[in-house]
């Protein structure tokens, strides 16, 4: 009985094959590579701001390119933490990330309410402009960042694909700020948030379905 218990235990053994332990550092070297990508694609299709160009660039566009790559940062940090389940406490790094972003998008609120900007201070066309380019920009780095994410098992997927969703939106949208020209808190608050909340939104209904083990 002993014999053929270990026989049975000896024949499992065999057909294991040991499993390359996923790292964090190269989920955040693939969405880093992507990042500078299109990063790289926004520079060579459209441009740089003028004032970039000739590196004197506005206070605004400092502060809006530190705080997306901020957000998009923290939150990468967290999602490829993810993908070992059991390793440590979720980071919370990302909230004070988000809290910090969420000031644009208030304050032009604020504004708002006390004077309400003139539609021309929207520019609805290049607000849609911003939009989409920052939409597509995320695309491309949230699926290579899933597909990397497959690789784990992260215990929350849901969690999950809200993080993968911001980080990405963040980060393309940071594409999309090397070209924009505006600067004004109206603009700011709408079209450089709504990229963020919109990928977040189809993160969390996408990526679960795609890395759920």
């Amino acid at each position: 009985m002993n014999m053929n218990a270990n026989s049975l235990i000896d024949g499992l053994v065999d057909e294991l094959e040991p499993i390359k332990t996923i790292k964090p550092i190269t989920g955040l070297a693939v969405t880093g590579l992507l990042t500078l990508g299109v990063m790289a694609a926004v520079t060579i299709t459209l441009g740089v701001r003028n004032d970039l160009a000739m590196g004197m660039a506005d206070e605004m566009f400092f502060l809006r390119s530190g705080v997306l790559l901020m957000l998009g940062i923290a939150t990468t940090f967290t999602v490829v933490n993810m993908a070992r389940p059991g390793v440590g406490n979720l980071n919370r790094g990302w909230i004070w990330a988000a809290l910090t972003a969420a000031l644009f998008p208030v304050t032009a609120a604020i504004m708002s309410a006390i004077n309400a900007p003139p539609v021309e201070a929207l520019r609805p066309m290049e607000g849609l402009k911003c939009l989409a380019i920052s939409g597509l920009s995320a695309s491309v780095i949230g699926t290579g960042l899933t597909l990397w994410l497959r690789q784990g098992a992260p215990t929350s997927p849901e969690r999950a694909g809200w993080l993968v969703g911001m980080a990405s939106g963040a980060l393309g949208a940071a594409a999309y700020n090397i070209y924009c020209p505006f600067n004004d808190i109206y603009y700011i608050g709408m079209w450089f948030t709504l990229p963020v909340l919109i990928s977040a939104v189809a993160g969390r209904l996408i990526v679960p379905r795609l890395i759920r083990w």
